[in-house]
């Protein structure tokens, strides 16, 4: 979290706190920062967004505090986030999760026709899975693609003994998430 602590003269730098169970450290070295790590459960806790998105925080942190802790930036530049936000998917790491959603031709196939409905749901929700344990970040008309087709997927139950009058069947599915694909969020 980016917010600025009370003055407390127990905590100068450097100071090293941790947990009593030792689950986590806080490390503050210099003014303006501190750095936090510990356990995988802990950081997804502390970190719910994921690390990458932690970092890029702090990075934008750290340019709107440049003047007044200059030794900032350097730290936020040791501690870049693994990768880079994606919006557009030409942009996208062919080696990432995120590139199986596109690349891979889970939205291509899908909306084609070629691809059914729960085969879709069942990749997606992996893959997705799979980005987000990565760390695999996207933004602008990538981002509302991907919170659009996970909002339909949301009302879409794979197991049709199990769906409900509201719920979108397969061919409204693959309706929706064709018509966010190819009108103006992405584009197939």
């Amino acid at each position: 979290m980016t917010r600025e602590l009370p003055a407390d003269a127990s905590v100068r730098p450097p100071t090293l706190r941790w947990t009593p169970d030792r689950q986590a450290a806080l490390l503050f070295s210099a003014p303006g920062h501190a750095l936090l790590a510990g356990t995988s459960p802990f950081m997804a806790a502390a970190a719910p967004e994921g690390i990458d998105e932690a970092r890029a925080r702090c990075t934008r942190y750290a340019r709107r505090q440049a003047a007044r802790h200059p030794d900032l930036l350097a730290v936020a530049a040791a501690y870049a986030p693994t990768y880079h936000a994606w919006s557009h998917p030409a942009e996208v790491s062919p080696d990432t999760a995120t590139a199986q959603h596109l690349h891979l031709h889970l939205l291509r196939e899908f909306t084609h026709g070629t691809l059914p409905a729960p085969a879709f749901a069942h990749a997606w929700w992996q893959t997705r899975r799979t980005a987000q344990s990565n760390g695999e970040r996207v933004r602008g008309s990538l981002q509302e693609l991907f919170d659009r087709v996970f909002l339909l997927l949301e009302d879409y139950k794979v197991d049709p003994e199990l769906a409900e009058p509201a719920d979108l069947t397969a061919t409204e599915l693959q309706t929706a998430v064709s018509e966010a694909y190819g009108n103006g969020l992405v584009g197939p």
